[in-house]
């Protein structure tokens, strides 16, 4: 018996969502499937949703329930691409104040809060080499092989 806040690794054959004439794989008990793209994501942070998407529909580390942290995560990169043409239009990452002192731009505060996120955001999806290795897709059919 199963109780009803258990997510099941192997849902009943009605019940799995066809892709394009593919049955849908599951990770973690959840169909693997890219969420849609939020309207109100900047240019720059839609291109990089939609590239990410790809890839990690790809190596099936995606559901539609991810789509908040992906949105944070591809606005995070959005931000700090802005930053970094900033920095690079100003030709430093520090400014001089107007007492003569030499201090962090704010473009170059902003590129390391947002680049700080990102990071974090993208070891929970494996983006990141290191988290990649850690990293472990099974199938949930597995104990029903014979060996």
């Amino acid at each position: 018996m199963q109780s009803d806040n258990v997510v099941s690794l192997r849902p009943a054959e009605e019940k799995r969502e066809k892709a394009q004439g593919e049955e849908a794989t599951l990770f973690q008990g959840i169909a693997c499937e890219a969420p849609p793209c939020p309207a109100w994501l900047s240019k720059d942070a839609k291109k990089h949703y939609r590239f990410i998407c790809t890839e990690l529909k790809k190596a099936g580390l995606i559901a539609k329930i991810d789509q908040g942290a992906l949105a944070i995560l591809c606005t995070s990169y959005a931000r700090m691409k802005e930053a970094e043409e900033m920095l690079q239009e100003r030709g430093s990452e520090y400014q001089e104040t107007p007492n003569g002192y030499s201090q962090l731009a704010p473009e170059a505060i902003q590129w390391e809060r947002h680049s700080n996120k990102y990071e974090k955001l993208a070891k929970q999806f494996g983006i990141t080499i290191r988290a990649r290795q850690n990293v472990r897709v099974e199938n949930p059919n597995q104990a029903e092989l014979e060996l």
